[in-house]
């Protein structure tokens, strides 16, 4: 799959996902960012944080600076993730490299986006990963052998991101056959939300009825999204909005996103899990962007709702915010850089929507 584009062409085509809408979570998320970058960001990396986070943040600040008009995170993504180069080109995380995907093809670099969907599609992988080789995987003979929830949705995001750029079928047509896969694969609970993968249960692939992180619902919005735009299976709007509405069912309490891992008195949530409701909150919104199906503005109120609830209850000192939405802290708030990244992306995702 080579590239057809020039940078000007490719950074017009990866311009801002929406245009800035609502001023206030605007000014919030260029606030948010100033902190991050004052606070964690040395030396053109944020410390031990895996590179995965790192493609959020730079994700994140990418779609700040058009949301908000301004060039101010440009260089992050050139430095980001030096210190990780040997750990993405060797394979060694199908989630990240794609990730990193996602980052570069955002950021107008296709052939590195390319590079590393291209680490993420192919069939070898290392021993480590989940083996769990049963039917429907033959659905998917372009995918890496992995039955990871995250693994897939990310494929059929990054798939359906850069078939949006390039126009390449081969793209829309791993979506495509990947969304089918996982539709069949049985990772969604009985509550509708994804838990973590299948497991190998006497030869049979079961859901492995591991944790249900919002994190796994969030990641497939976008890919769906695009399935709709360009094929117009309505399938692929009734399936994003019912994991939206479990989101909302299931994952917040009094009205604020929630990580099974935190409650207002402990955190027991790594820097992983820590950035996950602001990815959710980025991912709802890009789902709104490019599908243009919102329900009577169901979701986009409740990605403005998460924004209130972070300036409500994560802010600790000016502009710096912690792991906790939904409720007063009481012992369990800790303010990270994974902390900050996830509250930025609530609010640049609420900066997004119509006031």
């Amino acid at each position: 799959m080579s590239s057809i584009f020039s940078a000007v062409s490719l950074a017009l085509l990866t311009s801002s996902l929406v245009s800035a809408k609502c001023q206030k979570y605007v000014d919030a998320a260029v606030a948010a960012a100033e902190n991050l970058q004052s606070t964690y960001f040395v030396n053109g990396g944020y410390g031990s944080q895996q590179p995965w986070i790192g493609a959020v943040d730079s994700f994140h600040l990418t779609e700040l600076d058009d949301l908000a008009g301004i060039s101010t995170h440009a260089d992050v993504i050139n430095t980001v993730f030096t210190a990780w180069q040997g750990q993405l080109d060797n394979d060694n995380s199908y989630d990240d490299v794609q990730w990193v995907s996602i980052a570069y093809l955002r950021a107008g670099n296709l052939a590195q986006a390319q590079k590393y969907y291209d680490i993420a599609s192919i069939l070898e992988r290392p021993p480590r990963l989940q083996k769990c080789y049963c039917a429907p995987f033959d659905l998917v003979p372009t995918r890496v052998p992995n039955h990871g929830t995250q693994t897939n949705e990310l494929f059929i995001t990054s798939s359906g991101f850069l078939f949006d750029v390039t126009k390449d079928d081969n793209y829309l047509s791993n979506a495509q056959s990947t969304w089918s896969w996982l539709k069949a694969s049985g990772m969604m609970g009985s509550n509708g939300l994804f838990n973590d993968g299948l497991t190998n249960v006497d030869g049979v692939c079961k859901n492995n009825e591991q944790t249900q992180w919002t994190y796994n619902q969030g990641a497939l919005l976008p890919g769906l999204a695009y399935l709709f735009k360009y094929t117009g299976d309505e399938t692929t709007i009734t399936s994003a909005w019912a994991i939206m509405d479990a989101i909302i069912a299931s994952m917040t309490i009094d009205g604020g996103l929630r990580e099974p891992c935190e409650i207002t008195t402990q955190n027991n949530c790594n820097a992983d899990q820590q950035t996950f409701k602001g990815i959710t909150m980025h991912w709802m919104s890009w789902f709104l962007s490019v599908s243009g199906r919102d329900n009577d503005s169901k979701y986009s109120n409740f990605i403005r709702s998460q924004a209130d609830k972070v300036l409500q209850f994560a802010v600790g000192a000016p502009n710096s915010y912690s792991n906790l939405w939904y409720g007063a802290n009481a012992g369990s708030a800790v303010w990270t850089a994974s902390t900050q990244a996830s509250a930025l992306g609530a609010l640049i995702a609420a900066g997004q929507q119509n006031c």
